[in-house]
């Protein structure tokens, strides 16, 4: 199993990230490897909604399919892909901070080997990167 897990610390309370991540028209803003992701069956936050998109891992297109599968407010959420070369899990935390907000990525998926020539550990450490800047673009995006 391949994990990438990031984090950072945003300066607005814990309901108002919280809302931002759970909505899924803000996917597209802070994600720059994520495209047309729109809901296809559920409401937003309801368990086994689903969605589809498209993702771009090192320059590679590939089409998913992911469903709500965790969801405590405030506190965190859990996707996991049904339909998609690569399986994986998101799990988003939020933590309060003292009116900041850690929110906390863990993505876990299986080998890449199938998709991509590179070695795991290559394109993993790439992919964490995209992870760790649409992280970073999202904070700016809420303290503005």
């Amino acid at each position: 199993m391949l994990t990438v897990e990031e984090s950072v610390v945003i300066d607005k309370p814990i309901d108002e990230v919280f809302a931002f991540f759970t909505n899924p028209e803000n996917v597209s803003v802070y994600s720059s490897n994520i495209g047309d992701y729109k809901v296809v069956s559920g409401e937003d936050t309801e368990i086994g909604r689903k969605a589809e998109f498209t993702a771009r891992v090192v320059g590679v297109r590939l089409d998913y399919t992911d469903e709500l599968v965790e969801y405590e407010e405030g506190k965190h959420y859990k996707l996991a892909s049904t339909g998609g070369r690569i399986p994986y899990t998101i799990d988003t935390r939020f933590e309060d901070e003292g009116g900041s907000t850690r929110v906390t990525w863990h993505q876990e998926s299986e080998s890449l080997g199938s998709v991509f020539r590179f070695a795991d550990s290559i394109v993993l450490k790439m992919y964490g990167k995209d992870v760790r800047s649409n992280l970073e673009k999202a904070k700016t995006l809420l303290e503005a």
